[in-house]
């Protein structure tokens, strides 16, 4: 599915330093498996018992076919909608360990709070001018942010005046937030208590990969808007160049922590059961770079040619909706 470039703005190129300090890319590559790995090597496989068998996510098909193995799980395509996503999972108990972990925390601390005010100025406020494109331009806006780490999107709304808060489950992104003055909370949105249809805008942004039952929780934010309301996603893009350039070895396919993947197609799909809209659909990624990072430090080898074009080729990718961030914006009707 062929999805035309349609951002307005000119692109602009990420700064690697500022996004990814202190080395916490290689750090994620180097601590991704962590948790599986202990297991395997204590019991010799996964042990049965923290998995669980799952029926598609989107449609709840049992029919699918193997797609890939990596880190010691399989990654199948539902055959009635084609998501890809894993089957057999860790259970609910094991992913709330995983990502409490000393080194999960570790990471997530180096990938954003030590990179939170570049991502205020590079990502923040790109997001919420997307979402201010599709909202009404003559009254206060209020915006949920859902999953919402250090709050930089929620930061970047509150600088145009809106009324914004964040929730996520990352107490050290939640506290270190708060500190900066933002409304963030701690909590599921399950447990979150917000009245139904009072938010003009709520955003998933690298949330519903992560999710054993993303359609839940798309409905419930779904619940949450006004008539007109928007809802605005962000999700790695399965076709993307970095997939197709890499292969299983792409960062994203992650198993262990990212459990479905979806294409234009199906991630336009997902949003339309839950009774919306699609507006927009485009794409963003680091897809060269992270290339690039590998063909190097893994592979060995010498890729400064590419590095100088780098910021050309990925502006290439991002126009012909092959970047690695797949971003959906859809519309509760009226």
């Amino acid at each position: 599915m062929k999805i035309p470039y349609r951002r307005e703005t000119e692109y602009t190129p990420v700064a690697i330093d500022r996004l990814r300090p202190t080395g916490s890319y290689a750090q994620l590559i180097a601590n991704r498996t962590h948790a599986i790995d202990a297991l395997v090597a204590e019991h010799g496989v996964v042990p049965a018992e923290l998995l669980r068998a799952r029926n598609c996510p989107t449609c709840d098909s049992d029919r699918h076919q193997h797609e890939l193995d990596k880190d010691h799980l399989a990654l199948v395509r539902c055959l009635a909608c084609d998501l890809v996503y894993v089957n057999p999972a860790f259970n609910e108990e094991h992913y709330r360990e995983i990502y409490q972990s000393t080194e999960y925390q570790a990471i997530m601390k180096d990938l954003g709070i030590e990179s939170h005010d570049y991502r205020v100025e590079r990502f923040g406020r790109e997001r919420v001018e997307i979402m201010a494109a599709h909202l009404p331009k003559n009254r206060p806006i209020r915006y949920l942010d859902v999953g919402c780490s250090t709050g930089f999107v929620v930061e970047a709304a509150r600088q145009v005046g809106w009324d914004a808060l964040g929730i996520d489950l990352n107490p050290s992104a939640i506290e270190f937030g708060k500190e900066r003055g933002l409304d963030l909370r701690a909590v599921a949105l399950d447990g979150a208590g917000f009245d139904l249809e009072t938010f003009d805008a709520v955003s998933l942004f690298d949330v519903v990969e992560h999710l054993l039952e993303p359609s839940t929780v798309v409905a419930s934010a779904a619940k949450l808007l006004r008539p007109g309301g928007i809802l605005f996603i962000y999700v790695p893009n399965y076709d993307s160049a970095s997939r197709l350039l890499l292969g299983a070895d792409a960062h994203f396919i992650w198993p262990t922590h990212h459990l479905n993947y979806y294409t234009p197609k199906t991630a336009s799909d997902l949003l339309s059961r839950h009774g919306l809209e699609v507006e927009l659909l485009t794409t963003e990624g680091l897809d060269i770079v992270d290339y690039v990072w590998f063909r190097r430090e893994v592979a060995g080898e010498d890729v400064t040619a590419i590095e100088r074009i780098a910021d050309t080729l990925q502006f290439l990718v991002n126009a012909g909706a092959y970047g690695k961030n797949l971003r959906v914006l859809a519309r509760r009707p009226v």
